[in-house]
């Protein structure tokens, strides 16, 4: 899979992943926020280890940079995988959620109280006791910048319709049965976005399927791409 990048969720990092020979970046806030950013340091890295094209995945906040890519190199692009994600700009309302928690962390720093703002929306109520602390770990152990960043970062970013619609490569919608921040009802609209989609529910996960059942995720993703030749 040394072809296939995939994006890591808000507020965790690479440690989401567990899909052996896959490229996953921990993605840092520089500079003024804007996924445009966070997009270039991912293409950065496709350059870095020579490749052309790949396949680009990426989970919630991970989907919105995968959005960046495709408006910035959609030719670097020959599949999809979007996890739990949405191809819409936030409402005012939502934004300006976003930003009252990046100014909180920025004063209080990252803790117990952004596990607990956080975990319950993340994960599906079957979760196991292992994904529990391995998500709470990796939120205890962010940066408070970068979250501050991804949030406002987030904030800004532009509705990905077009760009998308305009994308005629492979591309696979999974998503949580449990999840509470972009539920199956918003993976739907998602995946007639795409021109050559496949749509799949997780059950019994919520917005992390890849870290609540890791191999029921690697599965999936290695049916689909059997199905579609990548």
């Amino acid at each position: 899979m040394d072809d296939l990048v995939l994006l890591h969720a808000f507020p965790l990092d690479a440690r989401m992943w567990d899909v052996p020979g896959a490229l996953t970046p921990s993605l840092r806030g520089e500079g003024e926020p804007d996924l445009d950013v966070l997009a270039s340091q991912v293409l950065a890295l496709l350059d870095e280890r020579g490749l052309d094209k790949v396949l680009l995945g990426g989970c919630s906040m991970g989907g919105y940079v995968a959005m960046a890519v495709l408006r910035r190199a959609p030719e670097r692009v020959r599949g999809l995988v979007f996890i739990d994600t949405k191809h819409t700009a936030d409402t005012p309302e939502a934004a300006a959620n976003r930003h009252a928690m990046a100014d909180r962390v920025e004063r209080e720093g990252v803790g117990e109280w952004l596990v607990e703002a956080m975990l319950p929306n993340l994960l599906g109520p079957d979760a196991s006791d292992t994904a529990q602390a391995s998500v709470r770990t990796m939120i205890l152990e962010q940066r408070a910048e970068d979250v501050a960043w991804w949030q406002r970062a987030m904030a800004k970013r532009p509705d990905s319709t077009d760009v998308l619609e305009s994308m005629d490569v492979p591309s696979l919608v999974l998503v949580g049965e449990h999840d509470k921040i972009t539920p199956p009802d918003v993976a739907a609209k998602l995946a007639v976005t795409l021109r050559r989609s496949t749509s799949e529910r997780v059950e019994g996960a919520g917005h992390l399927p890849p870290v609540e059942q890791p191999e029921e995720f690697r599965a999936r993703l290695e049916r689909w791409r059997v199905q579609v030749g990548l």
